[in-house]
């Protein structure tokens, strides 16, 4: 009896162990999913924190552009200036806002006609040192249609059919089997992809993406006008086609058929901007993001639009 007493006492320890360490495994689970939960909260509080974070400095970039009414745009004024890291009630934000129509806007080449972009194209990839090729490859991406020849798309992984015509973002040229990304970064900070009735501001225009389009303007006199342009900005557009040397829409009438159809006139310039460029950075503890937003200001008081936005999270 003694010895059976003791197998039974042995038996229900054994028992008890296993019960124990069965509690003990479901205490563990449920831990491990209490603090997953609690990391899963606090990584969509900082999610949803950074998309706010964002969200003001775009209201920001509206209300500084919406303040500016002076009639011109140049890059003396506050919108051109970038804004410093800003504690927010959690994390920081800090970004930029920049004139897209201070540059090459590569959907004009989408127009066969338009010979001053045509010619401006050429010379601004002269400049960048980069292969005529390339322009004529980039072109037949845009023109409408899309390229003739067509082998080269059918061949990659995936096979491509590009229908041609304007493009909504410069990314969409990386599909280009030439463009390689060295290429694209090189050209990137000097083109921009924007309606096809755009203008440029010849106030905030790159001096690479300026020159492309005043070839025969002697460097040294070039020089002079970019910097009294940063002293005193264009207020017309007809200043600007004096300093530049190139005749006025009245003068044009009066040389007849002798002008010259790839010399830059009032109808591809302006000294104001519609199109701007926001970029924005977050950061919250370990968490960061990047936003580019293109936006659309129209009017007096101004109205504004969003063409596109992206947010990049790592």
């Amino acid at each position: 009896m003694v010895g059976t007493r003791h197998k039974d006492r042995g038996f229900v320890l054994v028992n008890a162990l296993i019960l124990v360490a069965a509690l003990a495994a479901v205490s563990v689970f449920l831990l491990s999913r209490s603090e997953a939960g609690r990391a899963r909260l606090v990584s969509g509080s900082g999610a949803e924190q950074i998309s706010l974070n964002l969200d003001a400095f775009d209201a920001f970039a509206f209300e500084t552009l919406a303040r500016d009414l002076n009639g011109i745009d140049h890059l003396g004024e506050a919108w051109a200036k970038p804004l410093p890291p800003v504690d927010l009630a959690r994390g920081q934000v800090t970004g930029s806002l920049q004139d897209m129509q201070g540059r090459f806007n590569v959907n004009w080449l989408v127009d066969a006609d338009n010979l001053v972009a045509q010619n401006a194209f050429d010379s601004l990839l002269k400049i960048l040192v980069l292969s005529p090729e390339l322009g004529r490859d980039i072109r037949a991406f845009l023109q409408p249609g899309g390229p003739s020849d067509r082998a080269v798309w059918r061949q990659m992984q995936p096979a491509l059919d590009p229908v041609g015509g304007a493009v909504l973002t410069l990314d969409q040229l990386r599909a280009i089997p030439s463009l390689s990304d060295e290429n694209f970064t090189k050209m990137q900070p000097y083109l921009t992809a924007l309606p096809g009735d755009s203008t440029l501001n010849v106030n905030t225009a790159k001096p690479e993406v300026l020159a492309a389009f005043l070839p025969n303007l002697p460097p040294a006199t070039r020089a002079r006008l970019l910097a009294a342009r940063d002293q005193d900005p264009f207020q017309s557009t007809t200043d600007f086609l004096a300093a530049a040397r190139l005749p006025t829409e009245e003068e044009r009438e009066g040389q007849g058929d002798e002008v010259d159809p790839l010399l830059l006139t009032e109808q591809h310039i302006s000294v104001a901007s519609e199109w701007f460029l926001v970029q924005s950075q977050t950061k919250i503890d370990k968490l960061t993001a990047r936003r580019e937003t293109v936006l659309h200001r129209k009017g007096r008081p101004p109205v504004f639009d969003v063409l596109w936005r992206q947010t990049r999270r790592p």
